[in-house]
């Protein structure tokens, strides 16, 4: 028996779920260009990155990166939507890897995963295609996740610039 959600929703044909928007195209081009673009970011912070367990975080995100990566630009071939040009394979850096601290690093990917939360909820309110919204709930949790671990992981560092504390009578 269907549920109420579904007696609702009606028709999920592939012919209703494959209708998309110019907007739902928009978010996905703009989503895996702004991958490519901390894709590439990452992969310079991991040869400047010294510690070990923040090299470890950074293949991390690599990873998760590469998976959304392959994800959208799949979406953007089943629509025939043109990919933009790929970021370079491997980045050579410089043999002097004091030029970026992993503190400034870190506070710097921190600030890219809150800023992708951020672009992940204005997606998720901006799809009406039921599939493509899932992915983006999807992607959500999993930067959710990985802003926890940061937070936790800066924490322990002493990483994250935390304000003092207020005292209103003092």
């Amino acid at each position: 028996m269907p549920s109420v959600w579904e007696r609702l929703l009606g028709d999920k044909s592939p012919e209703n779920q494959d209708k998309v928007h110019s907007g739902e195209i928009f978010q996905l081009w703009q989503h895996l260009i702004t991958r490519y673009d901390v894709r590439e970011l990452t992969d310079v912070f991991q040869n400047f990155a010294s510690d070990i367990e923040f090299k470890a975080l950074l293949t991390y995100g690599l990873e998760l990166l590469n998976e959304e990566i392959s994800i959208i630009e799949k979406k953007l071939d089943y629509f025939g939507i043109p990919l933009p040009p790929r970021p370079p394979k491997s980045i050579n850096s410089p043999t002097n890897t004091d030029i970026l601290r992993d503190q400034l690093m870190f506070r710097i990917i921190y600030m890219g995963i809150q800023n992708f939360l951020i672009l992940h909820t204005n997606s998720i309110l901006a799809m009406q295609n039921h599939e493509l919204r899932n992915i983006f709930i999807k992607m959500h949790k999993k930067e959710l996740y990985a802003f926890t671990k940061m937070t936790d992981y800066g924490k322990i560092k002493g990483w994250l610039q935390i304000p003092p504390q207020y005292n209103p009578g003092a």
